[in-house]
């Protein structure tokens, strides 16, 4: 037995087999954390139904209905991971599976870089970076954000391929190998390229301080690490410099504290407020009660403290970044599974087990049934849009504003956060080739843009508009839809109020329950 099976969980050790134990597990965990993505085709995950809309007019470029609304628009911004692989994978699958496969690589991206740096670190296979499957579903999933998901999970398997490479081969291919990552990882998000830089500054330091302990010169090994970082960081930085990123304004948003407090919960948050705060204070009490005995990677210290005060002092947003706070409160505690693992004997460890089964097999059980739920108000936003022909502009607007996250209905709002339902209205470009105003199409951030004709009535990014606003109060109302009675055809209405109100120049034309869609009457 090595000494790195000192490391490991009890349950590992002493067994013949660990590794197929641990395979098993792995296996296990991956079926157990997307198994609710076969239950329904649309799943309730915030952003998502936008970026699938974005997919499929990218994999369908010269679509006789999509092309005169939408074109391709490919250029260097660091949110291209999914757009690349979604545009290849719709081609070849239905759309809605295509996207869940997407969703599912983006659920499981942190999970496996996390395992793959404890694995290099520690150098041996342990239960416990698979209990990071416990925060897979987080609220940065549930909002939607897969090329940030994506990135972490690049930034984790980046850092454990630099530690592992430079343990065998020189510091300069090491540098080589760490610029290919950090260029990939910038193309997914450049938080990213962020963490994959603090882990890997964070190691070296670590190495640094070692060598200084042990009366050895550091100044010249200093310098070499010096200059292999900004070879590593060096593509990340020159594709940033190319990006239309560069030159949008910062523009930093408040610091809010009650943010920050509402942060701390969001990577274990689900749409019960009782299973978040329960699975948050179990894992503070392990943590609290295995701490004396936890064993931490070099560069955890390090990158904790600097993770923690970014978390502190960062703003809601920058560069149109948005809920900055709960990414960088996901990162952190990704990093505890990742950097730290716990010397456990075998009673204490068993019962640390069930505990995380337990856990993450009631939050993924609780996800499923309150997914198919879910289904009921997509049936109802497809039986309201069922009519409607392609290329007609459909302006979409809700019933309550984003904000408002009280509703009977638990997938359709992340408690204390925001509304999950917000792009549903998606549905009108991928199913029936309609204009709808809110598709992704920054050009600082994504690979399509909105052709001419359509432009002036578009908005990237976009909310639904509020009711008040069709009501005749759109003194706030954004300028792509001011006389919006002469610019569109048609409104879908998601999640109205009851009873429904009687609206100047629209006609109903299906009235569900959760989704109305009306024709707007041309005024004499």
């Amino acid at each position: 037995m090595n000494a790195g099976d000192v490391l490991t969980w009890a349950p590992m050790r002493g067994i013949r087999k660990p590794r197929r134990l641990w395979l098993i597990a792995a296996l296990a965990l991956a079926v157990v954390l997307t198994a609710p993505l076969l239950l329904v085709d649309v799943p309730p995950v915030l952003d998502y139904p936008n970026h699938l809309a974005r997919m499929f007019v990218l994999a369908h470029p010269h679509d006789a209905a999509l092309s005169q609304m939408y074109a391709p628009h490919w250029r260097l911004v660091p949110n291209l991971g999914i757009d690349v692989i979604g545009t290849g994978l719709l081609k070849l699958t239905e759309v809605h599976t295509g996207g869940r496969i997407l969703l599912a690589l983006s659920l499981l991206a942190p999970v496996i870089g996390v395992t793959l740096y404890h694995r290099v670190v520690f150098g041996c296979a342990s239960l416990w970076p698979l209990a990071s499957g416990l925060v897979a579903c987080s609220a940065v999933f549930l909002l939607g954000f897969m090329n940030f998901l994506l990135a972490l999970g690049l930034a984790f398997a980046g850092a454990a391929g630099w530690i592992a490479l430079r343990r065998r081969v020189a510091l300069y291919w090491v540098a080589v190998a760490g610029a290919a990552t950090a260029a990939a990882t910038f193309l997914c998000h450049i938080f990213g390229v962020a963490l994959l830089a603090l882990l890997i500054v964070s190691e070296e330091a670590a190495r640094l301080y070692r060598l200084r302990g042990a009366g050895r010169p550091v100044m010249h090994e200093a310098t070499r690490v010096g200059g292999a970082l900004i070879v590593m960081l060096a593509p990340a930085l020159l594709f940033y410099l190319a990006s239309p990123l560069s030159d949008t304004p910062a523009l930093p948003g408040r610091w809010r504290g009650w943010d920050k407090l509402l942060a701390v919960m969001s990577p274990f948050m689900t749409t019960n407020v009782d299973l978040s705060m329960l699975t948050l204070l179990g894992f503070v009490a392990f943590l609290l009660l295995t701490w004396r005995s936890m064993a931490v990677a070099p560069a955890f210290p390090l990158s904790l403290f600097t993770l923690v005060v970014v978390f502190l002092v960062a703003p809601s947003t920058i560069k149109g970044g948005t809920f900055v706070d709960i990414r960088l409160m996901l990162m952190i505690v990704l990093l505890v599974f990742a950097g730290s693992s716990p010397r456990l004997r075998h009673g204490p460890a068993m019962l640390a087990v069930s505990f995380f089964v337990v856990l993450i097999v009631v939050r993924t059980g609780h996800l499923a049934w309150s997914w198919t739920g879910h289904r009921a108000d997509l049936a109802d936003v497809r039986a309201a849009i069922a009519d409607v022909a392609p290329g007609t502009k459909v302006l979409v607007a809700r019933g309550h504003r984003g904000n408002d996250t009280e509703t009977t209905v638990p997938t359709r709002a992340l408690p204390g956060v925001y509304r999950l339902d917000g792009h549903l209205g998606a549905l009108l470009a991928i199913e029936r080739k309609a204009f709808w105003p809110l598709m992704f199409a920054d050009p600082a951030q994504q690979p399509v843009e909105v052709r001419p004709p359509y432009r002036a009535i578009a908005q990237s990014p976009g909310e639904p508009i509020d009711l008040p606003v069709l009501q005749g109060d759109d003194r706030e109302a954004p300028s792509y839809i001011r006389n919006w009675r002469s610019k569109f055809a048609q409104v879908l209405l998601i999640d109205p109020p009851s009873p429904l109100p009687v609206i100047d120049g629209l006609s109903p034309v299906h009235v569900g329950t959760y989704a109305v869609q009306y024709r707007v009457v041309p005024r004499p």
